[in-house]
């Protein structure tokens, strides 16, 4: 049963020192990333390691260029910190120097508070100032280059590339991981390096499978992403890599398969590698990792309440339009149906005046008499059938506009929610 579901079986812990022995490591972008949010002491400890194992390591080539790509935007938000939280204190400053309501501080404690907060922000502009200076001097980029020295695998051609987003697309449409969580990104473009950014995750998987297939050995992949794409999640806590991976690998590459974010890789490099890992370390990499889970929430909360104001702003539009549309109608039903009373009081005096006949009359007046009475109530039928689809076409935007009424208060009510919640 193992052989057939080895996703579903968890390694015995034989197995599992023999691989750490034999394997591969190999890093996704986010961990060589994340090496610029953790503080000096961790970041140093993070890459002695991965100096100490460097004959083992491998980066695929999507993942070394994800992260050349997007360091720089790493190294912004960073700078981003720094700056949000001088301001935070500036504004907790100025909220204490005012001595005109609560809180109060007295003076004497002021100048002690005022010459902390001067020494913080003074430190904290240093700081900024170190990653800034990484734009164009980066010794985490140096380190990073000279531990993946001759160790970066080859790019896919472009021939391997169109071929393996058809393949993505199948697969994404099938939920079949990894990367169908990214299936958003690049929508609708014909720039095929934005195209892509969609199959990234596909990228990294299949030149980790690849590579694995050609030096014949186990994989250890070392990566931060949390979609439920490459991990298998139950009740909110992370199981384990999907099963589905495993046996992917299982079956293309013949080789044993491993998955773990940093903090776990750090733990079971202390308990196989016999190498020192403080548990300061372990945990500030874990507070990174939260911190990071909750501004990608949050992004996603802005996101979608960008797309509801956006929303909002579509359907007052289609309600202005359809009100008017509306008032359009009733002009027009208030023209037919005075048109159409004036035509069925016409016919009305041509049935009086055809009456009004004498019998032996009538012979002589009937076949100019027919033909009006036959166009005044075919213009009658006429403004009639228009009335009833002016009628129909009004009913349906009135039905219209109290749904739009009743959605615009429902998206208002989560935008004032959601500006509640934040105030």
């Amino acid at each position: 049963m193992k052989d057939l579901f080895p996703g579903h079986f968890r390694e015995s812990q034989e197995n599992l020192r023999e691989a750490w022995d034999s394997c591969v490591f190999v890093f996704d972008a986010n961990i060589l990333l994340n090496l610029y949010r953790y503080s000096d002491s961790t970041r140093s400890e993070f890459l002695r390691l991965l100096e100490k194992i460097k004959d083992r390591v491998w980066l695929p080539h999507r993942a070394a260029e994800e992260f050349l790509n997007n360091r720089l935007s790493v190294i912004g938000q960073q700078e981003q910190s720094y700056d949000s939280t001088i301001k935070s204190i500036n504004s907790l400053k100025s909220d204490l120097e005012n001595a005109r309501q609560h809180p109060f501080v007295s003076a004497q404690t002021m100048r002690r508070v005022d010459s902390v907060f001067k020494s913080l922000c003074e430190e904290l502009l240093r700081n900024k100032e170190v990653h800034t200076m990484r734009i164009s001097n980066d010794e985490i980029k140096d380190s990073i280059s000279g531990i993946f020295e001759n160790r970066v695998g080859h790019p896919f051609e472009k021939e391997k590339l169109e071929k393996l987003i058809i393949e993505g697309e199948e697969r994404y449409r099938q939920k079949i991981p990894p990367g169908f969580k990214d299936g958003s990104k690049s929508k609708d473009t014909e720039v095929f390096a934005e195209k892509c950014r969609e199959f990234g995750d596909l990228i990294v998987w299949k030149q980790v499978l690849e590579h694995s297939i050609n030096v014949d050995k186990g994989i250890v992949l070392v990566t931060d992403d949390k979609k439920e794409d490459w991990w298998e999640k139950f009740k909110g806590k992370t199981i384990g890599p999907r099963p589905e991976l495993v046996k992917e690998f299982k079956d293309n590459a013949n080789n044993s398969f491993h998955m773990y974010q940093a903090d776990r890789f750090l733990e079971l490099a202390r308990e196989n590698l016999g190498e020192q890992v403080s548990p300061e370390i372990l945990e500030e990499i874990r507070e990174v990792r939260r911190r990071d889970k909750m501004a990608i929430r949050k992004k996603q909360e802005y996101e979608l309440l960008n797309r509801q104001k956006s929303k909002i702003s579509h359907m007052m539009q289609e309600l202005e339009h359809t009100r008017h549309q509306m008032m359009k109608h009733e002009s027009e039903m208030a023209l037919l149906q005075e048109k159409r009373h004036i035509l069925d009081s016409e016919r009305m005096e041509l049935r009086k005046y055809r009456e009004s006949y004498p019998d032996g009359d009538r012979e002589i007046d009937m076949e100019p008499f027919m033909h009006h009475y036959a166009d005044i109530n075919e213009s009658y039928h006429l403004v009639r059938s228009k009335l009833e689809e002016s009628k129909a076409r009004y009913q349906e935007l009135q039905n219209r506009t109290m749904q739009l009424e009743h959605d615009l208060a429902r998206h208002m009510k989560y935008i004032e929610q959601e500006n509640s919640a934040d105030s």
